[in-house]
């Protein structure tokens, strides 16, 4: 008798110990991935790591006229000279400030090339305050002593030069910009481009 419970006894735990290993078995398999899900979560990982999504972007006049614009409305301050940023032959900024309390339109013609970081500069060639000609260098002299352009614009009166840094004007969005190339004449405009990736985690 004592046998017989003994075997039954030995035979539940080999049946017991039987269906643990097959439990645990199934177990690692439904929680393991296979290769191609080992792959494809490590390609998603490698995507999502990064910050930034970059893009290049070609332009034409009119479209870059456009963007620089917007984003100069969101930037100007309340009181600052106000400008406007136009591309045609040359690259033109016009606006209107006051002197001795009138509103006083003024226009500087450049010519625009992209800087070692990529940011647009403009050269001054000629300055229109009204119908009154006028030297660049004195203008550009003047604004930069009197106004606040913001932190976008840099205005160098020796040189003549006014230079757009890109990523101050999308700063608040967390967009980063590089020229690649700025050739008027060719209509030929084409930037990089980085976007802020939210993390999705």
């Amino acid at each position: 008798m004592d046998k017989k419970v003994n075997g039954w006894k030995w035979a539940f735990i080999v049946l017991l110990g039987a269906i643990l290993g097959l439990t645990l078995f199934l177990w690692l398999k439904v929680t393991t991935p296979n290769q191609d899900q080992q792959a494809l979560t490590n390609k998603e990982q490698k995507t999502t790591s990064k910050k930034y999504a970059d893009l290049n972007v070609a332009m034409n006049k009119e479209q870059l006229s456009a963007a620089v614009n917007y984003y100069l409305q969101q930037n100007q301050k309340q009181g600052s000279i106000k400008y406007r940023f136009i591309l045609d032959n040359s690259a033109i900024l016009m606006g209107t400030t006051k002197i001795l309390g009138k509103n006083v339109s003024f226009t500087l013609y450049t010519q625009p090339k992209l800087d070692k970081e990529g940011n647009i500069q403009l050269k001054a060639r000629s300055v229109a305050i009204g119908s009154l000609n006028a030297p660049p260098n004195f203008v550009l002299g003047y604004i930069k002593n009197n106004y606040d352009l913001g932190a976008w614009a840099t205005i160098d009166a020796k040189k003549e030069t006014i230079t757009l840094d890109l990523d101050q004007l999308t700063k608040k969005q967390g967009i980063k910009i590089k020229g690649r190339s700025l050739d008027l004449s060719k209509n030929d405009l084409n930037f990089d481009v980085s976007f802020p990736l939210e993390n999705t985690n």
